[in-house]
């Protein structure tokens, strides 16, 4: 056997053309390199094994680092791949942050990379999943619950609840038809039957006074559209009404506590709601006139927002607050001294507005849409300004042929008559200072209010209480308001008549 592989090598290197030492040479050169290549493939298989097993040690270390009641189900601990488990794992984390799972435990078999799995142990894990995931449901479900028992529930927004969601495609019906169509309102989040019940009672106890404003108005300037050209002036733009709204602000301390938002789509000409903690001024673009956007920001501001800031530092700041000093509401007593506010500086302080609200409230509850359209029309000729109207005092109702009616308009012009009644008794500074009071409980609230100038605030335009008085008297004369006529529309027996004498 010898003799053969010495003959093949000398044929090969005969063949080769080398001398017979130098081919003997070349062929141990190649067993040794072909050693080493054979070595070296071996070790990089065995340090890939070792890294894949330092990789399986290492994983426990991994979950650990990662809450293991975030892990959506046992499986996950039981991947062959150690990179997939740890994203499962984060997958999981993100995916639930807010529920809290079972914990599993990991006991040494299931640490292990099983490599092979039985069927059985297959099905074990799928029972593990769905146990888990009705577990997390559950869980979840009463956790859920527990946070809303404890939270308080916030009472919606009545004014925001009851604006139509389909209130201009219901308009654009209405005009088509010639004004011979009641609207069908529809409501995204429609106030309890009880809420509306409460504003379905208009009164008409002032009705005679309310048709009086009109009918003065009217007398002087023929319709209602030469009233707004007149007192309001020309209209103004985003840009300049946005320039006053900052000026106002600074002038009552108010930078950054109030924001502002115009629209075109706002049933009222402006509101206050509130936006991510903070008041909220929503004003209809339509109805930005020169004159009146001061009035505007003097009612809505310079009386809500002030006496709602300064509410904050009185002891009846909350529900259990008003309750325990036994307040009555603040209205109609707010909005009789915003809508005073609003006409404050006009040369004509006509309350030709809040008349017709009055008017248009009563007479809604008498009459269907169309009816009232019509029934406006000896007031307000313009169909744009009487569907504004119409459409105001209807809010809240799905069927408007029906006679009906949002009634809190109503407190604009009985506010204002009221304070006008007792505009000689009325402590105007504490009204403002002491927040959403009546202005019945001021005198015996007096004892217990925060009254520090430096805290609670008064507007600019009530700095001068006899300019402020004065002005109030002037709102009167303008209106053909007497104080006979107060005294007889509110002969209250609570308040002592000693102190009245007509005038000032």
């Amino acid at each position: 056997m010898p003799g053969k592989k010495s003959s093949s090598s000398s044929t090969n290197a005969s063949k080769s053309g080398l001398p017979k030492k130098e081919s003997s040479k070349k062929i141990q050169q190649s067993k040794h390199v072909s050693t080493k290549i054979k070595t070296k493939i071996h070790d990089q298989r065995k340090t890939k094994s070792d890294t894949k097993h330092f990789g399986a040690k290492k994983l426990p270390r991994t979950i650990a680092a990662v809450p293991i009641e975030s892990c959506s189900s046992a499986s996950s601990v039981r991947t062959k791949s150690p990179t997939r488990c740890v994203s499962q794992l984060q997958i999981s984390v993100t995916n639930s942050r807010h529920a809290r799972l079972p914990t599993i435990k990991c006991g040494p078999k299931e640490s292990k990379s099983n490599s092979t799995c039985s069927s059985k142990a297959s099905s074990s894990r799928r029972t593990t999943q769905s146990s888990s995931s009705r577990t997390t449901s559950s869980s979840t479900s009463s956790a859920g619950s527990g946070d809303a028992k404890k939270k308080k529930k916030k009472k919606p927004n009545l004014l925001l609840a009851i604006r139509p969601s389909n209130v201009e495609s219901e308009k654009t019906r209405f005009m088509a038809r010639h004004y011979q169509y009641d609207p069908r309102f529809v409501y995204l989040n429609p106030p309890a039957e009880d809420v509306l019940e409460r504003f379905n009672k208009p009164s008409n106890k002032l009705l005679d006074q309310a048709i009086k404003i009109m009918h003065i108005a009217l007398k002087k300037y023929g319709t209602y559209e030469n009233f707004e050209a007149h007192t309001g002036g020309p209209q103004i733009s985003r840009r300049e009404f946005t320039q006053m709204f900052k000026e106002y602000i600074a002038m009552e301390g108010l930078e950054n506590k109030v924001v502002l938002n115009l629209g075109d789509d706002i049933l009222s000409r402006a509101i206050m709601t509130r936006s991510k903690g903070k008041p909220c001024l929503n004003v209809r673009v339509s109805t930005l006139r020169e004159k009146w956007a001061p009035g505007m920001l003097r009612h809505e501001l310079g009386t809500h927002v002030l006496r709602s800031t300064n509410n904050k530092h009185q002891p009846w700041n909350n529900t259990k607050g008003r309750e325990r000093h036994n307040l009555r509401h603040h209205n109609p007593t707010e909005e009789g001294l915003a809508n005073l506010h609003s006409v404050l500086y006009r040369d004509d302080p006509s309350l030709w507005r809040a008349a017709l609200l009055y008017y248009t409230a009563y007479k809604a509850s008498l009459m269907s849409f169309s009816d009232l359209f019509h029934d406006l029309e000896k007031f307000v000729s313009d169909p744009e300004i009487r569907w504004q109207y119409c459409a105001r005092v209807k809010r809240g109702l799905v069927d408007t042929s029906e006679p009906g009616c949002f009634s809190k308009d109503q407190v604009y012009l009985t506010g204002v008559f009221e304070i006008l009644r007792y505009r000689h008794r009325i402590d105007f500074h504490s009204l403002v200072r002491m927040g959403k009071i009546a202005y019945q409980d001021i005198e015996r609230l007096k004892p217990q209010a925060a009254l520090d100038a430096k805290v609670v605030k008064i507007p600019f335009f009530m700095v001068d209480l006899q300019d402020y008085k004065a002005r109030l008297h002037y709102i009167m004369t303008k209106n053909g308001i007497t104080d006979v006529d107060l005294v007889r529309l509110y002969p209250d027996a609570d308040w002592d008549d000693m102190w009245w004498t007509p005038g000032f």
